[in-house]
């Protein structure tokens, strides 16, 4: 009796260290290099869209940005006798959730510094459209442009506020895309030299010309 209950035991015990071997045996390597591979596919995979999610996200806030912005300066627009002449000095004012920035001054990247700049569109001095831009995260700088009347080439003595000047006093505008009074968009990528020229106004002293688009999903792209 004894013997057999010392079998049983001894029996017990046996099972008990062959699966404690089978458990701590692991995994061959073989299966650990299939699953690392399934592991760089998932990156493969992941990594590229994450980018590209996080990409456009930047870009979204960038446009929210000069959104907003456009919208605090048609109301300054409207209460300063529908004149955009010295806005950004009544921006910092108005809006301070802006951090407002005069033309050709650098901007910080994904930031909500925003570059106003008044222009002309019909007749010199008679400040009827305003430009903005934003330097994304992305390193795209956009732009945004309000015009309250349709725009006309002004000529080399205006090339700085002129939003169509002329080209070697000729009266060939630079700007494409604009013909009318209107909201309008544009873009400006390149690997470098980007956050050097964006600000509102470059693409008036743009010797080459800007593209403009109706929506920031077709906005113009322009290449620094």
């Amino acid at each position: 009796m004894f013997q057999h209950v010392l079998r049983r035991l001894r029996d017990a015990q046996a099972a008990e260290l062959e699966g404690e071997a089978a458990a701590e045996a692991g995994f061959t390597l073989i299966e650990l290099m299939v699953v690392l591979l399934i592991i760089a596919i998932l990156l493969a995979i992941a990594i590229p869209t994450f980018l590209g999610v996080t990409g456009s996200a930047n870009d979204r806030a960038s446009q929210s940005n000069l959104t907003n912005a456009l919208t605090e300066a048609s109301a300054v627009y409207q209460g300063n006798n529908q004149t955009y002449s010295a806005i950004a000095t009544t921006l910092s004012s108005s809006a301070p959730e802006f951090t407002w920035i005069t033309a050709a001054t650098t901007q910080a990247e994904g930031t909500n510094q925003i570059s106003v700049n008044p222009l002309d569109a019909t007749s010199i001095g008679d400040w009827q459209g305003v430009e903005l831009a934003n330097y994304s995260k992305t390193g795209t700088c956009w732009y945004v442009v309000q015009l309250s009347s349709a725009p006309i080439a002004l000529g080399v003595t205006d090339t700085a506020n002129g939003f169509a000047r002329a080209l070697t006093g000729t009266a060939v505008g630079d700007e494409t895309g604009v013909s009318s009074a209107g909201t309008y968009y544009a873009q400006l990528t390149a690997a470098a030299g980007v956050q050097a020229k964006c600000y509102a106004g470059y693409p008036q002293v743009d010797t080459v010309g800007f593209k403009w688009g109706t929506s920031y999903s077709n906005a113009g792209a322009n290449i620094a």
